[in-house]
């Protein structure tokens, strides 16, 4: 029995009527040919004018029968805008003609794009055929140009990738791994591969900033352990705690303000929300006031390498607090890292005969507010640091915030360190205390931004090797060789509480249209 190509698209479920636009201003036509094209099974829309066809053609049609001639706009104007948008250019036209009259004309729109003609007064036939014939043509063009799409697509994504910092999940492959055919079986193969590629090149990325904040932290503990004696041969000369947050702020502060704005990084004022304020006034009280203050008056009570060992409970502090808010991931790896950390500190109090020297209990106990409150501020930073502001600016901003915070409370205590002893070698520790601590902060921050609050933290370890370090070489004090041996356990716990992995870059927009295809 002979089929159709009309009945065989009509009798195939995975292709369904077409839809077809009918554009003549005839009413008589317009039904004619709607009667006609849904009794081939398609659906069918029918226009009076060239403006409207216009309007509904990018309606998803499958053809368009356009009559030549009609008043305002005619059928070649029509014409002229479907071949000339790239959303309707390969949208098939057939132009309706009176076959005898108009035949210049039926050449000249074949000419403009139109891809057949039909006589107003067509056969049943010859309509079923050449509509089905340019639907059929449509079809595969349509298929031709998904092929060609995903295969334009599955090579952005190989160029994508050649970074090593695209996730392969998120390059939009799912439609082309999903095909059947030899595209299909390619594109998993690649994904595959890519998927291997992107996992060592993220490891390796893990491992360079795993170093990198290493060696950050080792310079922020060196520095920030060289403030523990310095801080106590300062109280030895004058015990001044507020005086003496005070003047390194200001000294902070210029430092960052004057490098802020000779890199012309310094924000107006006037540009600045009140989230950033919020964030300013924060990180003024906590780090610049409240840690700043009690480490100074701490040391004026206790030997430098109680606080020293005191700090160190800042990263489990940290951890701890991050795993309860659940900003950082509890793994069991990172637990043993902060056990090894802690059981090196242990080594040194005990071996170090820290445990056996005299001290005022009530003081150590304030002590251990100093870890909290370092712990409070790494998260303040982590979950709050505004990225639109450079950090140095900022952390000159908070530095002038807190001067304004400890002024009416050293004005209260009477807690001014004398001019007089700044002369001298007050005046000199003072100086570096500032720079270590400014330096500090600044290297803190950065390493809180690429690495993460509870890596961050571990520079307590560090802190406290180097407070003690420190205190025998400025201070003279005797710590036995089994500390050294202890150092080696705090760096491997150190190493293995990695840095929080970075948000990989989001990779191009595959999934959308392919607009430059040369199809």
């Amino acid at each position: 029995m002979n089929v159709t190509v009309a009945e065989a698209l009509q009798g195939d479920p995975a292709r369904p009527g077409a839809r077809i636009l009918i554009v003549d201003d005839s009413s008589v036509v317009r039904l004619k040919l709607r009667k006609a094209i849904e009794a081939l099974g398609h659906e069918a829309v029918a226009v009076e004018s060239g403006k409207l066809a216009l309007e509904q053609a990018g309606n998803s049609f499958d053809l368009v029968l356009l009559d030549i001639v009609m008043p305002e706009m005619d059928g070649f104007d029509v014409l002229r805008a479907l071949k000339g948008s790239r959303a309707t250019r390969d949208l098939p036209v057939i132009v309706i003609s009176a076959l005898d009259e108009e035949m210049s004309s039926v050449v000249k729109a074949i000419e403009f794009g139109a891809e057949d003609f039909l006589p107003k007064d067509f056969e049943p036939a010859l309509l079923e055929a050449r509509v089905s014939t340019c639907i059929e043509k449509k079809r595969l063009r349509d298929i031709e140009k998904e092929y060609l799409g995903q295969v334009a697509k599955l090579t952005r994504a190989a160029t994508a990738l050649e970074s090593g910092k695209f996730n392969p999940s998120k390059l939009g492959l799912q439609d082309v791994t999903g095909r059947s055919d030899g595209l299909g079986k390619l594109a998993k193969v690649f994904t595959a591969m890519a998927q291997q590629v992107y996992e060592r090149e993220r490891k390796l990325r893990q491992y360079v900033r795993t170093f990198r904040g290493g060696l950050l932290l080792l310079a922020c503990g060196a520095l920030w352990g060289l403030m523990v004696p310095l801080s106590k041969m300062a109280a030895g000369i004058a015990t001044h705690p507020v005086g003496l947050a005070l003047l390194v702020d200001v000294l902070g502060a210029a430092f960052c303000i004057g490098y802020s704005a000779k890199r012309r990084t310094l924000p107006r004022l006037s540009s600045l929300t009140r989230k950033h304020w919020a964030y300013i006034g924060g990180l003024a009280f906590l780090s610049a006031v409240i840690n700043q203050v009690l480490v100074y008056w701490m040391t004026s009570k206790l030997p430098a390498f109680m606080v020293s060992i005191v700090i160190v409970l800042e990263g489990f502090a940290v951890f701890l607090f991050a795993a309860v808010m659940r900003i950082e991931s509890p793994r069991v790896k990172r637990f043993v890292g902060l056990a090894l950390g802690l059981a090196g500190v242990g080594i040194i109090v005990v071996y170090g005969e820290a445990a056996g020297r005299e001290g005022n209990w009530l003081w150590m106990a304030l002590a251990l507010l100093i870890p909290a409150t370092y712990a409070a501020e790494d998260l303040y930073i982590s979950e709050r640091r505004p990225s639109d502001i450079d950090s140095i600016a900022v952390l000159g901003l908070s530095l002038i915030g807190a001067c304004f915070m400890l002024l009416p409370l050293a004005v209260a205590l009477d807690d001014f360190i004398p001019l007089e002893l700044l002369t001298g070698k007050l005046g000199i520790i003072v100086v570096l205390i500032a720079v270590a601590s400014t330096l500090a902060m600044i290297f803190f921050i950065y390493v809180i931004a690429t690495t993460g609050a509870v890596f961050a933290s571990q520079s307590a370890y560090v802190t406290t090797a180097a407070g003690i370090g420190w205190s025998i070489v400025l201070l003279g004090e005797y710590i036995p060789l089994w500390t050294w041996a202890a150092l080696g356990l705090i760096i491997v716990g150190l190493l293995m509480v990695e840095p929080k992995q970075e948000a990989e870059e989001e990779p191009p927009l595959l999934d959308g249209a392919i607009e430059d295809l040369p199809i």
